[in-house]
């Protein structure tokens, strides 16, 4: 929209002085005048409407927290025109050996098709009802809309960015975090999300479901991190975030059962 704005502003300076001059030799006072007052106004609006920032379109009033205000003013949307300027920083193959990587893995006792299905829709309120991790919204890029936790959801989608809060140390420590959902395979029943750039970590975390011989669905959880700390990386980030897949996937399976 600004680019817009600039570009229109540029066309009517190139078209309006000539028509200024020429107007200026017949004394056409009012077209001049005019003239001068068009320019002005798309001036000051292309100065609003470049001053807008991201967090513009937030509603605090339907982020559920206490302390909502980490939800808008964070790293990642300090100083940041467009929901849509936020980018995944994913997992380089040929960076690899720079990574760490941790693997969990859970059994549900459900058909792989069932659960595949319910990883897809989990409503927001039933995926993040734990204590560990919290919703804040999920913003669609490709819907350009803001999801809160209470609100009609789709299910999860490509392009889709959520912002969560972990809730360390029984509360005494609180981080946001933003990832977004690079890919999901339906063939193979994967989903990939990776961390949003301007956050402590890089990388992704994959979902893959398999079938069991017993008929259930074993579910992997890899994860592909590493951040510009060796000390956080080596033992704070895998301690926590065992914790937080846990949550997370055990949620999923008390929604599954409660259908």
């Amino acid at each position: 929209m600004i680019k817009i704005l600039l570009i229109l502003i540029t066309l009517l300076f190139y078209f309006s002085f000539p028509m200024m001059l020429f107007f200026s030799r017949f004394n056409y006072k009012s077209t001049y005048k005019q003239l001068i007052f068009n320019i002005l106004f798309l001036f000051i609006f292309s100065f609003f409407a470049s001053s807008q920032n991201a967090v513009d379109c937030i509603n605090p009033h339907k982020i559920h927290q206490k302390h909502k205000n980490n939800f808008i003013h964070n790293k990642y949307l300090d100083n940041l025109s467009s929901l849509d300027s936020l980018q995944p920083e994913c997992y380089q193959i040929n960076e690899s050996e720079t990574y760490r990587t941790q693997d969990d893995s859970f059994i549900v006792k459900e058909n792989i098709n069932t659960v595949w299905q319910k990883y897809k829709s989990i409503s927001l309120k039933d995926a993040y009802c734990g204590e560990l991790v919290s919703l804040g919204f999920v913003y669609s890029k490709n819907k350009k809309k803001i999801y809160y936790l209470n609100d009609d959801y789709e299910g999860i989608r490509e392009g889709q960015i959520y912002f969560i809060r972990l809730n360390l140390l029984g509360g005494f420590k609180r981080i946001i975090v933003a990832y977004e959902v690079t890919k999901i395979d339906e063939k193979k029943k994967m989903m990939q999300f990776c961390y949003i750039n301007n956050g402590v970590s890089e990388g992704s975390q994959r979902i893959f479901l398999y079938k069991t011989k017993e008929g259930f669905t074993k579910v992997e959880h890899k994860t592909f991190y590493k951040s510009h700390s060796k000390l956080r990386d080596q033992w704070l980030y895998p301690k926590f975030h065992k914790k937080i897949v846990s949550e997370l996937h055990h949620n999923l399976m008390k929604a599954l059962s409660l259908n």
